[in-house]
């Protein structure tokens, strides 16, 4: 069972890097770059929605995958599930038979879908068993940023600095 025990380091870097991407930059999308750093690219997101802390897995019943289709377009196909919040918790997932792969620390949307996943390492490093289930489940852009890198900008960068690409 999934238990929260987030340090405040990571929970705010994670919460920085959002309102980052939520603000007026243009989401990160070209990896070849020098030396790690990953330059603000061009924009493809057509809403604005970036979540926190969002479950990756499928619903057995209906081949739900939600890298493939958001939770809030597609309550209905998830047993009717009743939530004010557009993703759901991990716990709300167990309860209704959503079986979760992962959990993503960002999650960045286009066109109803995940195309990336941004974690945020503050004392362990996303595991080799997490980054092959998300590929697996069919992401395609998965990065990691040091909590520590995120919290000792003084504004919002114009390049974001990746510790490891991993997918």
């Amino acid at each position: 069972m999934w238990k929260e025990c987030e340090s405040y380091k990571h929970k705010c870097a994670k919460e920085i890097v959002k309102g980052w991407i939520d603000s007026e930059l243009e989401i990160p999308t070209n990896y070849e770059t020098v030396s790690g750093v990953y330059n603000l690219g061009s924009d493809r997101r057509n809403r604005d929605e970036v979540w926190l802390e969002y479950p990756v897995g499928y619903y057995k019943e209906n081949d739900y995958n939600s890298l493939d289709c958001m939770f809030d377009e597609h309550w209905d196909e998830c047993a009717g599930w009743k939530n004010k919040n557009p993703v759901p918790t991990y716990k709300q997932c167990m309860k209704n038979n959503f079986n979760v792969v992962a959990v993503l620390d960002i999650a960045v949307q286009h066109k109803g879908s995940i195309f990336q996943g941004i974690e945020i390492c503050h004392k362990n490093p996303v595991s080799d068993k997490k980054v092959e289930k998300l590929k697996n489940m069919g992401l395609n852009e998965l990065v990691e940023i040091d909590a520590d890198w995120v919290l000792n900008q003084v504004g919002i960068p114009k390049e974001i600095k990746i510790k490891r690409l991993l997918i």
